[in-house]
């Protein structure tokens, strides 16, 4: 029989513990939540008309300066998955 030098043994089972845990973190990961199209759709039907930044926090999507056709302007955070508005702040003008 071969032997396997201790180091080579030891770096495979490295290599496929390094394997075993990054695919079940891949395998949750969800497109829907990370699409920032579907969040502008979801902003839109909100009336907002523009926004200055739109960015990806923690489970949740953060929008900064959004303006509605009425020229008020908000910050507001909308929760991963359902877009449900978790806060809405007004910029004062």
């Amino acid at each position: 029989m071969i032997e396997v030098s201790r180091i080579v043994r030891l770096a495979c089972v490295a290599t496929t513990l390094a394997f075993a845990s990054a695919v079940p973190a891949s395998a949750h990961h969800d497109e829907v939540k990370d699409d920032p199209a579907i969040v502008t759709e979801r902003l839109h039907r909100m009336g907002f008309v523009e926004w200055r930044k739109l960015r990806w926090d923690h489970g949740i999507w953060k929008v900064d300066d959004a303006r509605r056709e009425n020229g008020h302007v908000y910050d507001l955070q909308l929760e991963a998955g359902s877009f449900d508005l978790v806060r809405l702040t007004r910029e004062r003008s």
